[in-house]
């Protein structure tokens, strides 16, 4: 692993980075209660949007972030239960920033991503990883 690609996964705001901490909220939700993913992660996924918007508000961020203007359940659905999916379009929700820098590292981006939920929960990914990219680029313009 390069320097880039090491610094896209573990860089502090990167994506990998950012993936970690709705892996971690994920993880914090489902802990000790009896949910089941397939049946489930609409719900899962609801909370951590919520819980997402009030830390990034919450932090005084919320000005710049597109959250606000995202209907919740678009990007739930447009997800198809798949947690990687998810935490891509909640980023490109959630930064404009994000969005841009895509034209340049969009392979590294979605690579981080699908990594780090792959290591820490992968019975959320419906997807491999060509299959995720796919999807990714043709939800980046919706988001």
């Amino acid at each position: 692993m390069g320097l880039g690609n090491w610094l896209m996964k573990n860089g502090p705001g990167s994506p990998g980075d950012t993936a970690k901490y709705y892996v971690k909220a994920y993880n914090k939700i489902t802990e000790g209660a009896t949910s089941n993913h397939e049946q489930d992660w609409p719900l899962i996924f609801s909370d951590i949007f919520i819980l997402r918007y009030g830390v990034i508000k919450g932090l005084g961020f919320a000005e710049g972030c597109l959250l606000k203007t995202v209907n919740p359940s678009k990007i739930i659905e447009a997800s198809e239960g798949d947690l990687a999916l998810f935490i891509f379009y909640m980023m490109l929700a959630e930064s404009p920033q994000f969005k841009r820098n895509l034209i340049s590292s969009f392979d590294q981006a979605t690579n981080a991503i699908y990594e780090v939920v792959k290591q820490r929960a992968p019975l959320t990914l419906k997807y491999s990883l060509s299959t995720f990219r796919l999807k990714a680029s043709f939800g980046r313009f919706h988001f």
